[in-house]
């Protein structure tokens, strides 16, 4: 059983092993400080590395589509990395390093990159990997039939030519900063969509790829089975198979871990203190615990007049107690956020302290925009109106349901009504590409590049009437955020940046187009059965193809 700490930014961060607790505190550190493997039980250095076996993950929400152009969940992204390539990866550590482009050169202006592809990789049914396939990707990402949400990233881009089968240059019509961010876009093979509709393509639900695991099967909310790629060209993963088993339902899904019918599982706070915290447990699975790069948020629809003054929004926000949220549903292991980006990256202003929790002020609030309780039901009213809407989000998962109730009834004591409503994840994403929401609770995942320009420029607010789906579905629009989006991701000196997204979190933290509820920890257990899992800032999914299980545990 291995003891794993994670340290970054300041915060301190324990994991359980053994039935121990170790807690360690830290000076704040700039960015992303040092990961210590604290204590070892078992030495991984007399077990060697094996290929065979499997390893079972549980996910609470199948996979919407595997293509990675089309992806906006989580679990879709998660298993297309694993069968798809991409030019550049992020590292562990959050820089950028070389995938399936094996060198690549910036001009000095910044608008321009060429990249030199790696030879001999092949697409998984044993056509090779070109440039050409970089290109077409491109492409369809551009096309405006494509329901892509990745669209804003190539949105500068002037040109991509194909200067030979394993060159190509990458014009921008002006200096991007997060570009090579955008090239951890999953390559697609264009001999296989070419011919085919891209949003409803069979290869969506049966992609062929050029990464380190090959599709095998998807049945639709049971499992997903995938193999590994004998002839990846980083080198065959020692697992024969990674299986993500569908179970929407928390208590099942740990009860599937606990019978030994899963190998891994994200655990929810109140399972890692109540649950895994035992001697049986932690003698069957290592458990890391390190700060996530997801928050979660309470956006409102601001085309609803409900929520077209800030000043109401600044209202609801200092009535939601966020901290009794972090305690009683988190267990304390999160953080109240001021803004828009993770507490741990560089762009995150920690000057701009999120908006207190205060009854009174969120009355008075209220009060001066004309929202009084004229007929004494509890319920505020203004112009005939009532200050009632509903509140969605997505079933399985505990936190956000929990969430919920408790702003439902924070609010409540300030003569706001709120309809709580739970749906599929898949109806979710259609709630958000229709904008057919009040209010919602979701998370952001950040990448390697804190570049917000997709979730709040105004020019990427979805209309699904003609096809075009975006992350901006709560309608935020301010022109002096805008500039500052502009100005971010066009700016290559980070000091520089650094001030500009600092003013743009102040400008957002002013509007509160969102309720910015917590930062939490991400909590995996994994079978300690399963070895070569090294852990870094990034977390340790990054590199399961190093993974395995010694010959004398495996049992698949």
């Amino acid at each position: 059983m291995k003891l794993y700490i994670i340290l970054i930014s300041g915060i301190f961060i324990f994991a359980e092993g053994c039935g121990t607790r170790q807690e360690i505190s830290m000076q704040p550190k700039e960015i992303f400080p040092s990961v210590s493997n604290v204590s070892t039980q078992t030495s991984e250095t007399s077990l060697s590395p094996a290929y065979g076996d499997s390893l079972i993950e549980i996910y609470l929400s199948d996979a919407v589509t595997l293509n990675p152009v089309l992806i906006a969940d989580v679990p879709s992204r998660r298993i297309s990395q694993l069968i798809f390539g991409s030019l550049v990866k992020e590292s562990p550590y959050y820089d950028i390093l070389p995938d399936l482009a094996e060198t690549w050169e910036t001009r000095a202006d910044g608008r321009a990159i060429t990249f030199h592809l790696r030879d001999g990789v092949k697409w998984q049914d044993g056509v090779p990997f070109s440039a050409d396939d970089v290109k077409f990707t491109y492409e369809k990402i551009m096309d405006p039939k494509t329901q892509t949400y990745v669209r804003d990233d190539f949105t500068l881009v002037s040109t991509v030519e194909v200067l030979d089968r394993l060159t190509l240059r990458v014009e921008y019509s002006e200096p991007f900063a997060p570009a090579l961010c955008g090239w951890t876009i999953g390559i697609i093979p264009k001999h296989l969509y070419a011919s085919e509709e891209i949003n409803s393509c069979r290869y969506n639900r049966a992609p062929i790829g050029t990464g380190p695991f090959r599709f095998v099967e998807w049945k639709p909310q049971e499992q997903i089975i995938l193999e590994g790629n004998q002839d990846y060209f980083g080198g065959r993963p020692y697992l024969n198979r990674y299986i993500c088993k569908n179970i929407p339902d928390p208590s099942m899904a740990f009860l599937c871990l606990l019978r030994g019918e899963a190998d891994m599982m994200e655990l929810t706070p109140d399972q890692y203190v109540k649950k895994a915290n035992t001697g049986d447990f932690l003698s069957r699975f290592n458990v890391y615990r390190y700060p996530s790069t997801l928050y979660t948020y309470l956006g409102f629809n601001l085309t609803n007049p409900l929520f077209s003054d800030k000043s109401v929004r600044q209202a609801l926000t200092m009535a939601a107690d966020r901290q009794a949220i972090i305690d009683n549903v988190l267990y304390g292991m999160g953080m109240v956020l001021s803004g828009p980006f993770p507490p741990s990256f560089w762009a995150y202003d920690n000057t701009v302290k999120p908006l207190p929790f205060d009854i009174e002020k969120s009355r008075a609030l209220l009060s001066e925009a004309g929202w009084k309780d004229l007929d004494g039901d509890g319920i505020l009213e203004r112009g005939g109106k009532k200050f009632d809407f509903e509140l969605v989000t997505n079933n399985g998962n505990e936190m956000r349901r929990l969430a919920a109730s408790l702003i439902r009834d924070d609010w409540k004591k300030i003569g706001v009504n709120v309809r709580l409503k739970f749906v599929e994840w898949g109806v979710l994403m259609d709630v958000c590409d229709y904008k057919s929401f009040d209010a919602l609770i979701m998370g952001w995942s950040h990448r390697t590049d804190p570049d917000p320009f997709s979730r709040f420029h105004s020019s990427v607010i979805p209309d699904k009437a003609r096809g075009f789906v975006a992350d901006n579905f709560c309608s935020y629009i301010n022109p002096a955020a805008d500039k500052l989006m502009v100005e971010g991701r066009t700016t290559f000196e980070l000091e520089k940046r650094r001030k500009i997204y600092h003013e743009f979190h102040r400008i957002i933290s002013e509007d509160q187009p969102y309720v910015f509820l917590f930062s939490q920890d991400t909590i995996i257990a994994v079978s300690n059965r399963v070895m070569g899992i090294e852990v870094a800032p990034a977390g340790i999914r990054y590199n399961i193809q190093g993974w395995y299980v010694p010959k004398q545990f495996q049992k698949y």
